[in-house]
């Protein structure tokens, strides 16, 4: 009889292994990897049963206590912000801030409505859906962008957008799980704010704070770094101290109650720009780009070996819908209302349509809805809350289906329509 330390190991192995053999087949049939990993995951999950259901959940959400997901998130995000480029940002500072504020907002509102009416949920549950599929995926996007050529203003923006909406959507899923579960743990100091001051200024006031601190002590530990490396001269072993610190805030900000992801970007996005360019730099960003690799590859199999046959079968026509209805709906939605507040308001240079389609177009989702779709079922078991209980598989399912099919149908049809809505096209 096998073990459970044997058979946990076994299956991590496994996954591991396989999560390489994606690289080989997606060159064998020139099409990106995401999708040949979700594919192996299905494959050997809910088909074959090689890698087991209760598992993939347990490796994704409770693994090391915060499960792989919830760490690929860290590493994926400080890699991913290496490359954040200060002079395309500042110049469309307006178009990625009203996207990661109004756009998602939007984003979230219509996706809620949407899940609400397919399945007969709460508003509330709706709201955490939506919360969940808001923001897009930097780890999908920018392999998009290297198969193409494209403005970069155009794809500064959406990259931007991508980066700095993951951390607004966690903050919005926070808010959505405090009015569900106003006593859980995950919650507490979102309802010490709103038993203060009330629901809508605790909202208003814990989303500025949940922003502005973490930025503001990220930016100071990468200023601080620099400056060390300086004089000590860290060598290779900047790569582990970074590392180290890295997940030192992810603990200190986690166990505090704030969330660490504003402070990781910031982090990386002033190491990334403003080191002095040595070769143990360069090696620190490849090491980094190597782990947020691995990681995505671990966290898209484990979508894919999450599902069930069950889930499969009962939830296909609902998830087919769901996806197509974020795609075609509630993205252009955001997108075309977000930006037209910009060309009002701020823009000299007014996007126009065809951008505005092509951009409403482009968003896959990805990491962040993944990891955070699992949190609203594991919760409801480990509290006891039968309303999570009830609807955290219906939404785990969903947010597989919206991001498997937006990753497969984006990277499909955005060589093609780039080309017709903004004079460019892929790269030869």
């Amino acid at each position: 009889m096998v073990s459970q330390f044997a058979y946990e190991y076994y299956q991590v192995s496994f996954v591991f292994i396989l999560a390489a053999f994606a690289i080989p087949i997606s060159r064998k049939l020139t099409i990106a990897y995401i999708p040949i990993l979700i594919l192996l995951g299905i494959i050997f999950g809910p088909l074959l049963g090689i890698i087991s259901n209760s598992f993939s959940i347990y490796l994704m959400s409770e693994f090391g206590t915060v499960g792989v997901g919830l760490l690929g998130i860290v590493i994926i995000l400080y890699s991913e912000s290496h490359h954040i480029d200060f002079r395309v940002l500042r110049r469309q500072f307006f178009p990625i801030a009203i996207l990661d504020t109004l756009g998602i907002t939007i984003t979230a509102v219509i996706a809620a409505l949407l899940f609400s009416a397919f399945t007969g949920a709460p508003l509330i549950i709706g709201f955490l859906f939506g919360a969940i599929i808001s923001p897009t995926d930097p780890a999908s996007l920018i392999p998009i962008f290297r198969r193409i050529s494209v403005n970069e203003n155009i794809s500064g923006t959406l990259i931007g957008e991508s980066l700095f909406n993951d951390p607004l959507g966690i903050i919005l899923f926070t808010i959505g799980l405090a009015f569900v579960a106003p006593a859980s743990s995950d919650v507490q100091l979102f309802s010490a704010f709103s038993s203060h001051i009330g629901i809508y200024l605790g909202s208003i006031a814990f989303l500025l704070m949940q922003i502005t601190v973490p930025a503001l002590i990220g930016v100071a530990i990468g200023f601080s770094v620099i400056y060390l490396n300086k004089y000590l001269n860290f060598e290779s072993l900047i790569v582990g101290l970074l590392l180290g610190i890295i997940i030192l805030e992810f603990t200190i900000m986690e166990a505090s109650g704030i969330t660490p992801f504003p402070a990781i970007i910031a982090t990386g996005a002033i190491v990334g720009n403003f080191n002095d360019k040595s070769i143990f730099w360069s090696r620190e960003a490849g090491f980094q780009e190597n782990l947020s690799f691995l990681f995505q590859s671990i966290i898209f199999l484990l979508l894919g070996s999450i599902l069930t046959r069950t889930n499969l079968m009962d939830y296909l026509p609902m998830g087919v819908a769901l996806a197509l209805g974020v795609i075609f709906i509630s993205r252009p939605a955001a997108v075309f209302s977000s930006l037209s507040v910009i060309n009002r308001k701020f823009s000299k240079n007014p996007i126009n349509n065809r951008v505005k389609l092509f951009m409403s177009l482009v968003g896959p989702r990805g990491v962040v809805s993944v990891v955070l779709s699992t949190i609203p079922y594991v919760l409801g078991v480990q509290e006891n809350i039968p309303i999570l209980i009830k609807y955290g598989q219906p939404i785990y399912v969903g947010v597989s289906f919206v991001v498997i099919i937006s990753i497969i149908l984006q990277t499909i049809y955005t060589p093609f329509i780039v080309k017709r809505l903004t004079s460019e096209g892929p790269r030869l």
